[in-house]
């Protein structure tokens, strides 16, 4: 999952839904949007919530549900913990990611510490702006009706749409959090999340990151492609 640059850009138009009997609201930009996000991020020391992933893929009859946990600590800590249908850990400290199945008995280690800053800068919804205004067109969707703000990422070019072929962001209106999101690969495979019992700066201890792996468990050296 941290393989996959998710992110928001560029100017769009707003698009506000209002009852016929309502004053006229002004329409928020994704300029203001963009700016909220990015003045909640900076106060944002810590981040917990829980999630749902769903995966639909082509050699899947039915969409692949797991459920877990997500706790982030700044600068650099990030732990996602998959409960069900496996149990699967994947740590982010010290500039390595561990990914820990324990049903097999096995992890996996990469070293990503050279791109600890763009894998941080991609986790905030707002992080790189001005790089993925280079390969996708924003649309920029505010419904009245809906407490989220949402956020189209379509591929410019064919190249991108390969690998890529739409993203879909989610965004709290009071909170200024992503709360879902919706990844379309260039195969057509499509991953989703979403978070609920978002905590924002509460407590959370530096022991969280730390992942002692049992004896016996067979270790393997990934490299990042």
């Amino acid at each position: 999952m941290f393989k996959r640059s998710l992110s928001l850009a560029a100017l769009a138009a707003a698009v506000v839904s209002l009852p016929l009997a309502a004053a006229p609201k002004k329409a928020v930009s994704l300029e203001e949007v963009v700016k909220k996000v990015q003045e909640q991020q900076k106060k944002t020391a810590t981040l917990q919530a829980d999630f749902k992933q769903e995966k639909e893929l082509a050699l899947l009859s039915k969409p692949e549900v797991s459920t877990g946990t997500f706790v982030y600590s700044r600068p650099n800590n990030v732990l996602w913990t998959y409960d069900a249908p496996k149990k699967v850990t994947m740590l982010i400290a010290g500039g390595k990611l561990t990914t820990y199945y324990p049903e097999i008995s096995k992890a996996e280690t990469v070293d990503v510490k050279r791109f600890e800053d763009r894998i941080f800068k991609y986790m905030g919804a707002s992080g790189a702006i001005d790089e993925l205004g280079r390969y996708f067109d924003f649309v920029f969707t505010d419904n009245a009706a809906n407490p989220s703000y949402t956020l189209d990422l379509n591929p410019k070019s064919k190249t991108v749409a390969k690998r890529v072929k739409h993203i879909k962001l989610w965004i709290d209106k009071k909170a200024y959090v992503t709360n879902r999101i919706e990844y379309v690969e260039g195969d057509g495979d499509v991953t989703r999340y979403e978070f609920s019992n978002i905590k924002v700066n509460a407590p959370v201890a530096q022991s969280k990151f730390t992942l002692n792996l049992p004896p016996g468990v067979r270790v393997e050296q990934m490299k990042l492609q």
